[in-house]
């Protein structure tokens, strides 16, 4: 029994997360159909699918590597730093989708003459997703305890998004040379503000 209630944290962590990754694929599923009725035009597919796939499977990636590394080659956990910065990524990436309304899905989509949002998360970062996955990613290492399989897969992941935003960014150049700012007050179509 004490060792049981000893990884209720972990457990109450993992479903969390499970919790917070299912309702994240169900608004993706919605906003991803409303994007391309209205001929949005899907970016770099399969590095966004990748990283994504990634990103789901990094919590119980880090929960298995943790249990199967040595001693040796692990960090110490800390459960309190880790849970504060995977509740910070997670809210993060929450008030990203709340910005973004219609338009937050896993995929980068173009939709030609949409203004890039510029409110919310986005007045003070430029890739705000994915700060907060970052930001997740290292509390899962505190959480569990570092080891360098997900310390490994955690890096692979960030080198993605550098891939991935560098792509983004040219993609969009490319499709909107002057891409249009929000004005003070305004709002994308479907946002929530």
């Amino acid at each position: 029994m004490d060792k049981l209630l000893a990884e209720l944290p972990v457990v109450c962590v993992l479903l969390a997360t499970a919790l917070v990754y299912y309702g994240e694929k169900r608004v993706h599923g919605y906003n991803y159909d409303f994007l391309k009725a209205v001929s949005g035009e899907e970016l770099i597919p399969k590095p966004m699918n990748s990283y994504y796939t990634w990103a789901y499977l990094f919590p119980w990636l880090c929960f298995l590597s943790a249990r199967a590394a040595p001693p040796s080659m692990q960090l110490a956990a800390s459960p309190y730093l880790g849970l504060a910065a995977v509740i910070l990524g997670i809210g993060l990436r929450l008030w990203v989708m709340r910005a973004l309304g219609r338009l937050w899905s896993h995929r980068c989509i173009f939709v030609a003459g949409m203004p890039r949002v510029a409110h919310g998360p986005y007045r003070f970062l430029r890739h705000p997703e994915y700060t907060g996955r970052a930001m997740e990613g290292l509390g899962y290492l505190f959480f569990f305890g570092f080891n360098p399989i997900a310390a490994g897969l955690w890096v692979y992941l960030q080198l993605l998004v550098a891939r991935i935003t560098k792509t983004e960014s040219r993609q969009l150049y490319e499709l909107s040379v002057a891409p249009l700012q929000l004005q003070e007050g305004s709002s994308t179509v479907g946002s929530s503000e």
